[in-house]
């Protein structure tokens, strides 16, 4: 007789963090936390139908925008949404910070003009 082992399987992230109207002005520490690691972010461009979206995220409890560099910078086109995964996450240490511009320099300080809603899979 074959034998076989049943387990339960263990929560991929503590807590799911959205933020929305994410522009040019950066959101600070979203997650409320100094560590952990983000697994998932979604981000909805689809109120932008003549500009791309820059989505920067940095590992910082605060952000300047135009002067902090972000830990990470993705591009998703005009009036569309698109999702990012880390199988093993993406670690942060001091708080995960964000902006949305619509040039990719970190010098940039332009927002686009309609809201960008960013969705996060995080654990903390």
């Amino acid at each position: 007789m074959p034998s076989y082992q049943v387990t339960s399987p263990t929560s991929l992230a503590d807590e799911l963090v959205c933020v929305v109207d994410v522009g040019a002005s950066a959101e600070d520490n979203v997650t409320g936390s100094t560590s952990g690691k983000i697994f998932v972010i979604e981000v909805d461009n689809t109120k932008n139908r003549d500009f791309g979206a820059y989505l920067w995220v940095a590992d910082a409890a605060s952000a300047t925008v135009g002067s902090t560099a972000g830990d990470i910078k993705v591009f998703v086109p005009r009036g569309t949404k698109s999702k990012f995964i880390w199988a093993d996450g993406h670690t942060y240490s001091s708080g995960v910070s964000l902006w949305v511009t619509t040039d990719n320099v970190t010098t940039s300080t332009s927002g686009p003009t309609g809201n960008v809603a960013i969705k996060m899979v995080v654990t903390a």
